[in-house]
């Protein structure tokens, strides 16, 4: 039986989770991860995927402070210990 990890909601996206900070997700990889996120919160699924169901390039996740773009992207396994962070990119100058 999987256990729920804990996926950490920055504050943009709270609006579309009722306020939660933190939300635990049952998955074996990231994708999986986001997919049920997606399906509890369906509002967070167009400030995470493209229309072509791609993750957004401006969202960074980070499994356990490392960048899913440098692992096996949305394939990165994951498991119970672990923690999903979604960052925001933030723009400004």
């Amino acid at each position: 039986m999987q256990l729920p990890m804990k996926v950490i909601i920055p504050t943009a996206f709270r609006k579309h989770t009722d306020g939660k900070k933190n939300i635990d997700v049952t998955g074996s990889n990231v994708g999986d991860v986001i997919s049920g996120l997606i399906q509890a919160y369906p509002n967070l699924r167009d400030s995470l995927y493209t229309p072509a169901d791609e993750l957004v390039q401006f969202v960074g996740v980070f499994v356990n402070e490392k960048n899913i773009r440098d692992l096996e992207g949305v394939n990165t396994s994951v498991d119970d210990r672990d923690e999903l962070l979604l960052v925001p990119a933030i723009a400004g100058g």
